[in-house]
């Protein structure tokens, strides 16, 4: 049910959004209390006792309308005072002098709508400032959210009727019917203290401050230039805390702000250590889909589970205050319908498929099937080892960082990397391999670089490296040239060796794209990973509006040991846990163990006990189809249940609906807890 708060809401964003609507609303409004009034008026007098309410109404519709018509008057002053009065009431509401007036209204109502000069009375609603091509996806996934409790403002330099028909454009190529509507676009100038107080900014839950970018709504920047994003930015946020450092009291809003700068990221964590009321955290989008890619290139399967946890669609992660006493363990018996994590120093970390979920359908579990005498150490292999990366982008060193740190904290020997790219990149690709952070996993004397010196014929130089020597093969976009070019070269890459690709099944192909718009050219064929960019940004930074510590659960899951991204939002480095997808076969090589289970909660249960609690299962890929255990999917699928629901919508895991058979080709959606 809507709070007083949220009809407020609701009521400002049909005003804002529908004017017209809005104004007739009004004058019906007035004019049913206009009748109604007049029919209590009626009603005292002598000559209509005893009539019924609805002829009381048609009596004082009648008498407004044309007051020498039939109705009949009685000659007594009460009666020639408020038959007067409903006359006049008559008059006000119907006649055309009046009329003319709410027409001049319903014109300065609409013009002001237009330029956005009408204050928004607003509370506890999200707001973005400036916007990119991430910010479509980013609407489309509070869709999937409490969207009668969600309301967003966007305010940006832009032609507001481009950027709504964006955001309905990514709704048609997500095929989503259900449309987010508690929404407003402004089009204003965010660095304007006018424009912010017109959007009530320091009542805002949250301020998502995004770089300026190469969206068709976009007016300030036609080209990548991180330098000048970043640059764009950094004045944004520096105009937001003295807007908040102006106000009266002390506002809570919370600040996100997306960058790609080191001294960016420095300066929002002095902000965020030296408030008290205020809550800042800054997102790298280079590190955080560097990070992404690099994770997808060694288990590809892990893709759409982390699409998953860091989107509103189906389960969600979520921060909350654990029970008084109780542990991990204590809640992972307790609970059928959620699944506790790990902690992190504000809270503790849950799956689940709704906040509702995390105090109710409790119920103690008693483990049947009998515990190991001897606990499982799990082999984590990763069957991805050889990689290519074609291209060179800003997101690369991140990439090769992450992979540095697999490398090592699983001793994976046999992962190593190939660079390629066009001839302009060569210096870049030999600055890569010069340098000493990544030799653990560039050889230069097994493999070098190679260059591919036509983008139309690529087959020459990477024909035999992508059949013989690649388990995955990475394509990166240039993020240094204008939106018409930004995906050109890994579509290029793509279409010439797609056929190369699919007669090797075992090879998996990332396509890194920036603009939405060009996933529909590739074909979604087989194995063929697809990244988008902005898509998976644009789920992060919806899951960052409605709470920014969820930053901190996102870079633990997809970081490993001595990673320099693995830093919660105070600086401290921490990694509490890892995100993988590992073969049943190698998980649990050399224990001899029956792998039958009743429910989904005693293989939570019997594989976190079984290995010291050192591995926490979350969901099982089977034929190549991931199922996440907590979802219901509005189904009563409890943890109980062995009916597991897909990732993807009507998915099913196939087999006995009594119970849960792993077998060795199918994979494990773990976290790893250190």
């Amino acid at each position: 049910m809507f709070n007083n708060k949220n009809l407020k809401n609701k009521w400002n964003v049909f005003k804002e959004n529908s004017p017209t609507s809005h104004i007739c609303f009004l004058i019906i409004v007035v004019n049913v209390i206009f009748i109604a009034l007049s029919a209590v008026l009626i009603s005292i007098l002598p000559e209509n006792e005893g009539h019924s309410i609805p002829e009381l109404v048609r009596l004082a519709f009648t008498l407004m309308v044309n007051p020498s018509g039939r109705y009949i008057y009685s000659d007594t002053s009460i009666s020639r005072i408020v038959t007067t009065i409903v006359v006049l009431l008559g008059m006000v509401s119907l006649t055309g002098g009046t009329v003319g007036f709410v027409t001049s209204v319903i014109n300065g109502v609409l013009e002001k709508a237009a330029n956005s000069q009408r204050a928004l009375n607003l509370e506890n609603h999200i707001v973005i400032l400036n916007y990119n091509n991430k910010v479509p996806s980013t609407i489309v996934d509070y869709g999937f959210d409490d969207v009668k409790n969600t309301f967003i403002v966007i305010l940006a330099n832009g032609n507001k009727q481009r950027i709504q028909d964006e955001i309905d454009g990514m709704y048609d190529r997500e095929g989503n019917k259900k449309r987010f509507k508690n929404i407003i676009v402004r089009d204003g100038d965010p660095m304007n203290k006018l424009d912010l107080d017109k959007i009530n900014l320091g009542k805002a839950r949250t301020v998502l401050l995004m770089t300026p970018g190469f969206g068709e709504g976009s007016t300030m920047h036609k080209t990548a230039n991180g330098d000048d994003m970043n640059f764009e930015v950094s004045k944004l946020f520096m105009f937001v805390t003295w807007y908040f450092s102006e106000l009266e009291t002390a506002s809570s809003t919370n600040i996100v702000v997306e960058t790609s700068s080191k001294n960016m990221e420095k300066m929002i964590g002095d902000y965020h250590r030296e408030s008290s009321t205020q809550m800042s955290v800054s997102v790298n989008y280079n590190e955080i889909t560097g990070k992404m890619i690099a994770v997808t290139s060694i288990m590809p399967s892990v893709n759409p589970v982390m699409k998953q946890l860091f989107s509103f669609k189906g389960v969600e992660v979520y921060i909350e205050e654990p029970p008084k006493g109780k542990s991990i363990e204590d809640e992972l018996l307790e609970n059928r319908s959620v699944i506790p994590m790990f902690d992190l120093p504000d809270g503790r970390v849950y799956v689940a498929e709704n906040e509702e979920e995390l105090d109710k359908r409790k119920s103690r579990f008693e483990l049947s099937k009998p515990l190991p005498a001897k606990k499982i150490v799990p082999k984590i292999n990763f069957e991805k080892s050889n990689i290519i990366i074609v291209g060179v982008n800003k997101k690369l060193p991140y990439i090769l960082e992450s992979l540095v740190c697999f490398k090592r904290e699983y001793e994976n020997d046999q992962l190593t990397v190939l660079l390629a790219g066009s001839p302009d990149e060569e210096e870049q690709l030999k600055a890569y391999y010069a340098d000493s952070k990544y030799e653990t996993i560039l050889l230069p004397d097994k493999y070098n670089y190679v260059i591919v010196n036509d983008l139309y014929d690529p087959m020459k130089e990477l024909g035999g490296l992508t059949s013989d020597r690649a388990d995955s093969v990475i394509f990166l976009s240039n993020d240094m040239v204008t939106s018409a070019h930004i995906d050109e070269k890994p579509l290029m890459y793509w279409s010439n060796l797609k056929k190369s690709f699919r007669k090797n099944e075992n090879v998996d192909v990332i396509v890194e794209i920036l603009d939405s718009q060009n996933q529909s050219i590739i074909e979604l064929k087989n194995k063929d990973q697809i990244i988008v960019s902005d898509e998976f940004l644009g789920h992060v930074y919806a899951q960052l509006g409605k709470n920014p510590k969820r930053i901190d659960v996102i870079k633990d899951m997809i970081t490993s040991d001595g990673d320099s991204s693995s830093v919660n939002v105070d600086q401290e480095e921490e990694n509490d846990s890892d995100l993988v997808c590992v073969g049943v076969k190698h998980f649990f090589d050399g224990a001899d163990v029956d792998l039958t289970f009743k429910s989904k909660r005693e293989l939570i249960i019997w594989v976190y006990e079984a290995t010291d609690h050192r591995a926490l299962p979350i969901g099982v890929v089977k034929d190549s189809v991931e199922y996440i255990f907590s979802r219901t999917d509005g189904n009563d699928d409890d943890l109980d249940s062995t009916i597991l629901l897909g990732v993807e919508e009507g998915q099913y895991y196939p087999g006995n609906s009594d119970k849960i058979v792993l077998e060795e080709d199918d994979e494990l959606v773990v976290l790893m807890l250190n």
